[in-house]
């Protein structure tokens, strides 16, 4: 068994983003959420309950640890929860579920806190996930691993590193390897071995009767609840205590980071529409970049990040003549994976944001299309903070599996379109965000009607969106709304973006 505590940069990681939530909360006046939740009031007596059921103990908020352990990463819900249920096992999990059950609490599970809408926010009892972290290599040599439900990307990575072996996992060592694959979960490695999604082999869950559902598979019973749980997002079906993958051997990479700073449009009209063609073992992200107001230098520029697996081609051929206008060019070949993953890594420390997304596909993507965005970029009023629109490349595995064979719905596409405002609250005022997050939307309805975009990444959720459903899920909505009246017909795991049941 792995738990993923010993001492590298990775672990280093993980400690330093719980840090940096304390420092960061100190640091900001907070900053109204989007829609602010009523007062929720849970009796003394009842918490006393809650104690004596959860080993992992009930954290209350006179307990100096507690705001680190209720902040989000998105400093725009700041919403503290009555009580924070530390799990550390699956029987506190079904303790926390019946409790709240009992009393009608309200609550909301989380492990990493990354919810891009604050959807593992809430005025109740937060569910902890993060002791329930041990990860597991299967017997039997057939590269199973059992990751439990409160794990991070870091520790995930940190055990995969020991065996030798990887996943499709993404940049952020703090992000909770839970929601990551009930979402779906991206990464380089994606159009090699699809969607995070795509390898889970079992998972366990408790659902809303407290009952707990260990290690369903795609066949046999819980399959259905299964096949939800492969791109169905956390929150709607019940609490996952672990999840199985499969997972693959890892080799030498090339890692490249290229830059541009002239010809943005045209460079990134050709990287968009050259790279749909590129072989799945190649793995990349393509940022346009808009720097921080008052940095001097307001012009955009264009870079792209990612890996190679070996395939018997090159970066160099793989991108062209364009590579000959790169203002900083940086290739890497043969370096062993998961200290290239170390140069691949990211990390975030809790801010203010608002992400929308979208699916594209290069045959729909025009030099006007481009040209547009690019103008409407120029144009963003800008924040104290560096501001980027993000093509992440998918396509190759992920597209050849049929859209309903898991609940993510997403293939037949080449890139996943996103674009972000990023602020801090005491540097931006109100009257400025605001002007940027109509910018935004402004954008964004330009960037999906110019390149016939459409859905959006159910792991960004975007609390704007009018059509969530079927952005999300698309045609395997119904099917969702089957599986959650199935298992929560009264809706108890509930949010404002939650699957409805029938």
């Amino acid at each position: 068994m792995f738990s993923a505590v010993q001492p590298s940069r990775r672990t280093f990681l993980v400690g330093a983003g719980r840090f940096a939530a304390a420092s960061a909360l100190t640091s900001v006046a907070p900053f109204p959420a989007i829609a602010e939740p009523r007062p929720h009031r849970i009796a003394a007596s009842a918490l006393k309950d809650l104690a004596g059921a959860v080993q992992g103990g009930v954290v209350l908020p006179d307990d100096p640890f507690f705001g680190d352990y209720a902040r989000p990463n998105n400093l725009r819900f700041q919403t503290l929860p009555t009580a924070i249920a530390r799990c550390a096992s699956e029987a506190d999990v079904q303790a926390c579920v019946a409790w709240v059950r009992k009393h009608g609490a309200r609550f909301a599970v989380r492990s990493g806190g990354h919810n891009y809408a604050g959807f593992s926010t809430t005025p109740g009892l937060l569910i902890d996930m993060t002791p329930l972290s041990a990860i597991t290599a299967l017997p039997g040599g057939d590269g199973l691993v059992k990751v439990e439900g409160g794990a991070l990307n870091g520790m995930v990575y940190q055990a995969l590193e020991r065996l030798n072996r990887t996943v499709t996992h993404g940049r952020c060592t703090t992000v909770g390897a839970a929601g990551f694959l009930l979402g779906g979960g991206i990464g380089f490695n994606m159009r090699m071995f699809g969607m995070g999604s795509d390898l889970l082999q079992a998972t366990s869950i408790v659902t809303a009767d407290g009952a707990l559902h260990a290690d369903i598979q795609n066949s046999g019973e819980g399959s259905d609840l299964f096949w939800a749980c492969r791109g169905g997002a956390g929150g709607n079906f019940g609490i996952n205590t672990s999840f199985t993958l499969r997972t693959f051997p890892v080799e030498t990479v090339t890692f490249f980071d290229i830059t541009w700073t002239t010809d943005v449009g045209e460079v990134l009209y050709t990287l968009l529409t050259r790279l749909a063609d590129a072989p799945p073992e190649f793995g990349s992200k393509i940022n346009v970049t808009k720097p921080a107001r008052g940095s001097g230098d307001p012009r955009l520029t264009v870079s792209i990040l990612g890996q190679l697996h070996k395939c018997g081609t090159t970066v160099e051929a793989i991108l062209g003549p364009v590579l000959e206008k790169a203002s900083k060019t940086r290739i890497d070949r043969d370096i062993a994976y998961w200290p290239a993953q170390d140069l691949l890594s990211e990390f975030t420390y809790p801010y203010f944001y608002q992400e929308k997304s979208s699916y594209m596909r290069a045959v729909d993507i025009t030099p006007e299309a481009v040209a547009a965005m690019i103008r409407l970029a120029e144009r963003m009023p800008g924040t104290s903070m560096a501001n980027a629109f993000k093509f992440f490349q998918v396509g190759g595995t992920i597209n050849a599996m049929a859209a309903d064979a898991t609940a993510y719905v997403h293939r037949g596409y080449d890139w996943l379109f996103s674009s972000e405002v990023n602020w801090w609250n005491r540097k931006d005022p109100k009257s400025l965000v605001d002007e940027n997050l109509a910018w935004q939307e402004r954008f964004y309805a330009t960037a999906n009607a110019t390149t016939r975009a459409v859905g959006a990444f159910q792991n960004f959720p975007d609390p704007s969106l009018k059509d969530w459903s079927s952005a999300y899920y698309g045609g395997n909505y119904a099917r969702l709304r089957r599986v959650k009246s199935a298992y929560d017909k009264a809706d108890l795991f509930t949010y404002q973006q939650g699957i409805k049941p029938l």
